[in-house]
């Protein structure tokens, strides 16, 4: 018999594996969504404006635990610094199900299926909260081994182990804060977050000069104590964000219409496309890990002056991530819609709207390093080694914005792959380079900065070239 209307039960329970034909006739949002028909530039202003205010309070996280941790003292910023490193390798396992969850989700509303977006919100909680779990488990094990193999000793590595502790335990929060604001952002609604988060820091920075410093009725908890606020906001943005989700016009499940607690094969889907992505950040991580081995031989100051110096470009960093994250809602959205070639000019606006914002922080960065620096440390040997260091990377920060924009953009249309085997060899390519730089060259800590710089540039460059191949539009989710 023919499908149609009336052979369909839209009561039925709802497999996510629907025939395409079947799919287009479940019940579906009444309008189109408004980013596959606004201006571009309106779109990517709608989404990356709130995406971008969102990553600078992330980032101001940091910045305020540096500025109090660095108080204590160059030891405790070094063994902070160092543990940072790893923190960033279990954020890159929890891109896993963001990844997967924003692309299906912004795929899912571009065709009008809200109902099949609620059962993918739902099973990337769950799969959050497995993946986390493990993940802690694994960190508490080898954590201290891993330190002493970058070679942390004495107080530094102390205050790294201390920092670290804290973090791993609380690492279920920060999972499911990721997997929750890419849920929102799929849904094209980058607002929301950003409110959640400003409170959120609000509540950090409340919090560190309390915990950090023991003024009052609180514990004096040095590195743990900035580590622990940061865990506290990560809780208030999880519990606020999951109560705001659950007044959407979206259900939001945790089982199947089978009354299954796990759908085996929707996980598959979201791991998969999220892998090579957490791959790429894990390997990532790895490499600053072995860079960190490097640059300990040149003593505290340099370690510390990265430490701070990845805070500050964090500033470049996270507004290039609010771009991305515009381009992948854009690009997964008109995906859906069949819209292709929308979704690539809208690529290409992001790309030139954050080359014009990096061209005029890569001249802040060059030449007033010193400056910034100053505001988070007042010994010299720091100042001075992070004041070299901006002004390096400054050089190639504008390929900084490309290589993020188009990471988004292929994780968007669920093609996640091509980034990773453009970043990752590029990236290990940087320890090779800093071991002759800074050894075989003569040219210190600052051979390790040239080593990063111009691999972000590379790799920046060949993203480009890929992108424009164009096979990222032929990609089923």
């Amino acid at each position: 018999m023919p499908l149609n209307e009336q052979n369909i039960n839209p009561d039925a329970p709802l497999d996510w594996r629907t025939t395409p034909e079947a799919a287009a006739l479940l019940p579906t949002t009444p309008d189109e969504p408004l980013l596959t028909t606004m201006p571009l530039s309106r779109a990517i202003l709608k989404l990356a404006g709130p995406a971008i205010g969102s990553m600078i309070f992330i980032m101001i996280f940091g910045l305020v635990d540096v500025w109090w941790v660095g108080k204590l003292g160059a030891d405790q910023l070094a063994g902070v610094s160092a543990a940072s490193f790893i923190v960033w390798a279990l954020q890159s396992v929890g891109t896993l199900v963001s990844t997967g969850v924003n692309a299906m989700v912004a795929r899912q509303f571009g065709a009008k299926q809200n109902r099949m977006a609620g059962l993918v919100i739902g099973q990337a909680l769950i799969l959050a909260i497995a993946i986390s779990i493990s993940s802690s488990a694994i960190g508490l094990l080898v954590q201290k081994v891993t330190f002493v193999k970058m070679g942390l000793r004495g107080e530094v590595l102390t205050a790294a182990l201390d920092y670290m502790q804290v973090i791993l335990y609380g690492l279920p929060a920060i999972f499911l804060a990721f997997a929750l604001d890419a849920a929102f952002r799929g849904m094209g609604d980058t607002k929301t977050p950003l409110k959640i988060i400003s409170v959120g820091l609000t509540l950090n920075m409340l919090l560190d000069p309390l915990l950090i410093f023991g003024t009052g009725p609180f514990p004096e908890m040095g590195a743990s104590g900035a580590a622990l606020a940061t865990i506290i906001a990560h809780i208030l943005i999880v519990v606020w964000a999951a109560a705001l989700l659950q007044r959407r016009d979206i259900d939001v499940r945790f089982r199947t219409d089978q009354n299954n607690f796990f759908d085996w094969p929707l996980m598959w889907q979201l791991a998969k496309i999220g892998a090579p992505v957490a791959v790429n950040g894990f390997l990532f991580s790895l490499s600053y890990m072995a860079l960190t081995h490097i640059i300990t031989g040149f003593g505290p100051g340099p370690l510390a002056a990265i430490g701070i110096g990845h805070r500050i470009e964090g500033l470049s960093y996270n507004i290039a991530v609010g771009f991305s994250f515009a381009a992948a809602t854009l690009v997964g959205q008109n995906l859906g819609a069949g819209k292709p070639r929308r979704a690539e000019k809208a690529v290409w606006l992001n790309i030139l709207y954050i080359s014009i914002f990096l061209a005029f922080a890569s001249a802040l960065f060059y030449f007033f390093g010193e400056t910034i620096f100053a505001f988070f440390i007042d010994e010299q040997e720091v100042i001075q080694e992070g004041a070299g260091y901006l002004q390096i990377i400054a050089i190639f920060e504008i390929f900084l914005g490309f290589e993020i924009v188009f990471e988004g953009a292929f994780a968007g249309a669920g093609n996640t792959v091509p980034p990773m085997l453009i970043s990752v060899p590029l990236t290990w390519a940087r320890i090779p380079l800093a071991l002759f730089l800074a050894h075989n060259m003569d040219m210190g800590s600052q051979g390790v900065w040239w080593a990063i710089s111009t691999t972000t540039g590379l790799k920046g460059v060949v993203m480009a070239f890929w992108f424009r191949r164009g096979r990222w539009k032929e990609k089923q989710v």
